[in-house]
């Protein structure tokens, strides 16, 4: 962990792969890992993550609010110790190699709770300590797939922002309704802090089953488009000519009503139950699905354009 970032970096993502057992002591050291970045000068947040549930490959994304914070923390007493402690935890390929980017850090398929906190002044470091216990404890439940932790980022947004992600609903669920969660919201001070929170779906929450796991966004986005672009084309041919009278605002509103109507009931029913072989594709003979899904959608793009391409 030595190369120096860019100038102009001030995110900084290590990557690691852990040893098998050692979920519940990697969760313990995010807690202490979290309070240590969280305390140092300029941070904006930290997001440690897997490459996908139950995955032993980790993300551990560092925001600062500037080059120089993110220099600081990187060449740290408190940080190199921190990793210290971890590199027992490392599977024995990589315990010893340098591995961290600059890159952003791909949208995960998982349903996420925002918590929103606003702490009084000079309580920073009680709610700090309270965060790094509900986070050890969260870490430890099933479906858990890592924590957004951000310091307020002005005057004008005063608060503290938590994203906590698990696999499915029925998991997140699990975890905010635990007998465990409610002792370690019991233990808060409302003089201490305060919070709401809300939950943030999927892009397309309506249009997909919210029960299980929800589908990759690309994949969401790319179902969706395969179906909205024939209803957009076959509007610009027979309904265009019959709105032409009217004030284009209006012709636009009704045809988009029309749109999202159709796509509500009932295309994005049958797409969904058409593709859900690739949309979650299960474990066994995943790559098969997946390249499989993929050329099939290629396919249908190729056969809508074409059969717009001789209509128009």
């Amino acid at each position: 962990m030595n190369d120096l970032p860019p100038p102009s970096a001030t995110v900084i993502t290590t990557n690691i792969t852990l040893r098998p057992g050692m979920e519940a002591s990697f969760a313990a050291w995010q807690s202490k890992f979290t309070r240590a970045a969280s305390q140092a000068l300029g941070f904006l947040y930290l997001d440690i993550a897997p490459a996908f549930s139950g995955s032993a490959d980790w993300q551990i994304i560092q925001r600062f609010r500037s080059p120089d914070a993110l220099d600081r923390w990187r060449t740290s007493a408190v940080r190199r110790q921190m990793f210290a402690e971890m590199a027992s935890m490392r599977h024995p390929d990589e315990a010893n190699s340098d591995n961290e980017t600059t890159h952003s850090l791909d949208p995960l398929s998982c349903v996420t709770e925002v918590i929103t906190t606003v702490v009084e002044p000079g309580k920073e470091s009680v709610f700090q300590a309270w965060a790094e216990d509900i986070q050890a404890s969260q870490a430890q439940f099933p479906g858990y797939m890592g924590t957004l932790f951000q310091a307020p980022l002005s005057a004008e947004v005063p608060y503290w922002t938590t994203l906590v992600r698990f696999s499915t609903p029925l998991q997140l669920d699990a975890w905010l309704s635990s007998p465990l969660r409610k002792q370690l919201l019991e233990r808060v001070n409302p003089e201490v802090a305060t919070w709401k929170s809300h939950r943030m779906a999927s892009p397309f929450a309506g249009w997909f089953p919210a029960s299980e796991t929800p589908p990759p966004a690309w994949k969401q986005t790319a179902l969706v488009l395969l179906m909205l672009f024939p209803v957009v084309m076959l509007e610009i041919k027979f309904l265009s000519p019959h709105l032409a009278g009217l004030h284009m605002a209006i012709a636009t509103f009704i045809g988009n009503a029309i749109s999202v109507s159709l796509m509500s009931w009932p295309l994005m029913k049958i797409a969904v139950r058409g593709m859900g072989w690739w949309l979650r594709c299960t474990p066994a003979r995943r790559w098969q699905r997946e390249v499989l899904g993929a050329c099939t959608m290629l396919a249908l793009y190729g056969i809508e354009l074409a059969i717009f391409m001789l209509l128009f």
